[in-house]
């Protein structure tokens, strides 16, 4: 009986799931939070063992160039390790819109058979003057927080601010509750 007098949380969320939440997310994200998209979102993506980078550059370039010239919103870039990684950086005017746009270009890349190579989905905010991220790990199906400390060059984060990201929007998108899951992603290139 008390099953139905909370809510029940989900156990993650799918690609389509995740990113629709984000969506969904905008309002809460930007009147209750003070927090707003920048407009891009990266997708990194692992190159296959018999790939360099720029091999794996290509490769995402060729599966993205199937996208109608009206969603083609996106960039591939390298990051700056040591060992670089492509990057699909997505943009779009608005929460909801870089959202879907994610979503559509997640799901080209699954079509062409990426999406087990895809780490991570990085959506980049700002709240007072400073940039924060929300990581989707398709591995464990859920947002996790990073927020760089003031100073990025620095490589510290503020996990005061991450645990209070997570306990703030961990209703309205599908979150982790283990720090242990909590990945920083340094040199995001957007």
């Amino acid at each position: 009986m008390c099953q139905f007098l909370f809510k029940q949380r989900s156990k993650g969320a799918d690609w389509e799931a995740a990113n629709t939440a984000m969506a969904n997310a905008a309002q809460v994200m930007e009147t209750v939070l003070d927090t707003y998209t920048t407009g891009h979102v990266g997708i990194l993506v692992r190159p296959s063992a018999d790939q360099d980078s720029a091999q794996a550059k290509a490769e995402i370039e060729r599966a993205l160039a199937d996208l109608p010239a009206s969603e083609a919103r996106w960039d591939v870039a390298l990051d700056t390790a040591e060992t670089p990684h492509p990057w699909v950086i997505v943009r779009d005017s608005g929460l909801p819109a870089v959202a879907n746009a994610t979503r559509i270009t997640g799901n080209l890349l699954v079509a062409m058979g990426l999406g087990p190579r895809v780490l991570a989905t990085v959506y980049a905010f700002t709240w007072k003057d400073r940039k924060v991220y929300w990581v989707y790990q398709p591995r464990i199906k859920a947002f996790t927080p990073f927020a760089p400390a003031v100073d990025p060059e620095a490589q510290e984060r503020d996990h005061s601010l991450e645990l209070r990201m997570e306990q703030a929007i961990r209703r309205d998108i599908p979150t982790s509750k283990d720090i242990r899951q909590w990945y920083p992603i340094w040199g995001i290139p957007f």
